[in-house]
């Protein structure tokens, strides 16, 4: 009977020390080893080279022949799909060179005595995802090779001792996706990371000593760059001109000098890194069409002068939350802006009204604003509005002291005000007439 075995996993193997080259099926195309305590060696083709005994338990795992084996017989392997959790005596892979070459994703994580990947060779040529998690001892993933020229997807995430990942991006054309997360020891990129062509993003958050990207700068391609809690970088390359998306969060030294004026995303937490727009002159950035700016992450919060700034006219969405002491928008031209869509205010806990709206806007999302008594004084809402949500506002009592709302309007959500949810009941409130006609109503976590 000739069974056709596709997938293997070997889990919880107390007694597995290593495992050596032998017979698994051709067939195999994903082998998951989780949780085997004692597992040192990994696709070991010598068996000296692991300790070994009678009452150590041995697994045959091999994955290529030598190429000068002896024997006629010829093992093919189609693996392509390699993953180890959990085992925390494993220090390194062994013998690399005999992995799989159709193997494209290689993921590890869990494994705490892990000091490298490999101590010589190099990984599969046709490896397009590499995946490292919770390995606290690693300190580089090729302390003397090269990535894969395919490799596609980048992602390390708690490896606290990581220094360095390689000594330089070479051919990496096809990367298109780098992640590293929580690596305190890591303090700069590779070299070489202009040459990554086909970069869409690169997310770098938690890494306490980061302090640099390399001075050959960005690729030139368009890309989103996020960047959270990197206490200790100061400033980006000069040479940004294709970043599309730029998102820096809790990064109080972070500067932005030197910033690009074609930026299309744009996200900011902090009072430091609003300044500086208003230093750059924010209406200059012609191609900004979503802005999201919060304000009280440092610990401080800005005053109506501080918010005088002049908005982009390409602007489709825009996100202001966490201005504790404003008590109203002095924005700029914000009537005015042709093409907002989206408006969202939230946590802006002195806010007393909203500034009057643009005509072109689509969706307005007011959240935690606790002392908002009305929404738009001085006019009506705007009549191009689909989507109106507010929660969270206790005081507010009505959504317009006109006689109506647009028309236009096709969606309406009203959590947590109290107040507004009472003047909204069905037939009894004095707002239902107002909103009677609108197709969707969600009031109280309930639809009506």
């Amino acid at each position: 009977m000739n069974v056709q075995v596709e997938e293997l996993t070997i889990e919880k193997c107390n007694s597995l020390n290593s495992t050596f080259r032998g017979k698994l099926p051709q067939s195999l195309k994903k082998l998951c080893i989780q949780n085997c305590e004692k597992l040192q060696c990994l696709l070991d083709d010598n068996e000296d080279t692991c300790s070994s005994s009678s009452s150590k338990f041995q697994f045959a795992a091999c994955l290529l022949p030598e190429e000068n084996a002896v024997n006629t017989y010829t093992y093919t392997s189609h693996l392509e799909l390699l993953f180890i959790n959990g085992c925390p005596a494993l220090t390194c892979l062994l013998s690399t060179d005999r992995l799989s070459i159709t193997l494209t994703s290689l993921q590890i994580s869990d494994c705490s005595k892990l000091t490298t990947l490999l101590s010589i060779g190099q990984l599969p040529m046709l490896l397009k995802c590499l995946d490292i998690q919770v390995c606290s001892e690693l300190t580089a993933l090729l302390p003397k090779g090269q990535l894969p020229e395919t490799l596609e997807t980048l992602r390390i995430y708690r490896c606290e001792k990581l220094e360095w990942i390689v000594e330089k991006f070479h051919n990496n054309k096809a990367l298109c996706n780098i992640d590293i997360y929580c690596c305190d020891n890591l303090k700069y990129f590779p070299e070489g990371l202009h040459t990554l062509s086909s970069l869409r993003s690169i997310r770098i958050g938690e890494c306490n000593d980061f302090a640099s990207f390399p001075k050959g700068g960005f690729p030139n391609s368009n890309f989103t760059l996020d960047i959270v809690r990197c206490k200790k970088l100061e400033a980006l390359p000069n040479e940004i001109n294709t970043l599309s998306s730029l998102n820096i969060h809790y990064c109080p030294n972070m500067s932005l000098d030197g910033l690009f004026t074609k930026l299309e995303s744009l996200s900011i937490t902090s009072v430091q890194q609003y300044k500086a727009l208003i230093r750059l002159v924010l209406d200059n950035f012609t191609s900004l069409k979503s802005l999201h700016i919060s304000g009280n992450l440092d610990r401080e919060s800005l005053q109506e002068e501080d918010m005088k700034i002049t908005l982009p006219r390409s602007l489709t969405s825009l996100t202001i939350r966490e201005f504790t002491k404003l008590k109203y928008l002095p924005l700029k031209g914000l009537e005015d802006l042709p093409s907002l869509e989206c408006l969202r205010i939230d946590e802006c806990t002195e806010l007393i009204s909203l500034p009057s709206l643009p005509s072109s806007l689509l969706e307005l999302n007011i959240s935690c604003c606790p002392v908002l008594k009305e929404l738009t004084p001085l006019s009506s809402l705007p009549s191009s509005l689909l989507k109106l949500i507010i929660s969270y506002c206790p005081l507010l009592k009505e959504l317009t002291s006109l006689p109506s709302l647009p028309t236009s309007l096709l969606q309406l959500y009203i959590i947590d005000c109290p107040l507004l949810e009472k003047a909204c009941k069905r037939e009894k409130g004095k707002e239902w007439s107002k909103i009677a006609d609108i197709p969707l109503i969600y009031i109280d976590y309930k639809y009506i």
